[in-house]
């Protein structure tokens, strides 16, 4: 059975269901943190956990912010686990430390938007610049302000299109325009961010 880590949930705050090796790797990200706790509400799920399921399903229904993580994990679990109520999925191992760390201070947060970013209407201002949106990209922009810098899936993105909803390209070219439309460099994007074979989300324009 995998290790349950009881006793360091309780000295965080947090219920967490985590094996050995994902504690070790949220132990390092939140040292470089400098903290040892993030705020109430948060519940930390290893998915490779004995009763995993049953864990997420009883977090969300609490109403807390549930992060999965993992050493390494399929597109299919991921999605399966954020469609069932996850806030955040995680892959640890192949990652380092900081770059857990700077998820983790998004999470914190709440919000991973650009702090100067304002969509009203067809106007976008983002990045000190203004810019003008098609209904379209103004229709896309809502869903991933809406979304405070977590993921939006492409499910939800192609709802858009109606009837074109089951096509992936519609949302690919969409994103391409808004791209060379908002992003400094659209070849290197910093505010619209992918999740492979996942979904889209706003990044806060920082390197």
């Amino acid at each position: 059975m995998h290790d349950c880590a009881s006793d360091f949930s309780r000295a965080v705050g947090a219920q967490a269901g985590l094996t050995s090796s994902d504690r070790e790797e949220w132990r390092a990200a939140l040292a470089i943190l400098g903290r040892e706790m993030l705020p109430e509400g948060v519940a930390w799920l290893s998915v490779d956990h004995d009763g995993f399921a049953e864990r997420l399903a009883h977090h969300v229904a609490r109403k807390d912010r549930v992060i999965v993580l993992a050493g390494r994990a399929r597109t299919a679990r991921r999605q399966a686990a954020l469609a069932a109520g996850a806030f955040e999925f995680l892959t640890t191992g192949p990652i380092d430390s900081a770059e857990l760390a700077a998820r983790l201070r998004l999470i914190e947060t709440g919000s991973a938007l650009p702090p100067d970013i304002a969509l009203a209407g067809d106007h976008l201002r983002l990045n000190g610049a203004e810019h003008e949106l098609s209904e379209r990209e103004a229709e896309i922009m809502g869903l991933l302000v809406e979304a405070r810098g977590r993921f939006v899936a492409h499910e939800v993105l192609l709802s858009l299109w109606g009837r074109h909803a089951n096509d992936l390209q519609y949302l690919r070219v969409a994103i391409a325009k808004l791209r060379r439309r908002i992003e400094p460099e659209p070849d290197m994007p910093r505010f619209l961010l992918s999740e492979a074979a996942i979904g889209y989300r706003l990044g806060t324009g920082r390197g």
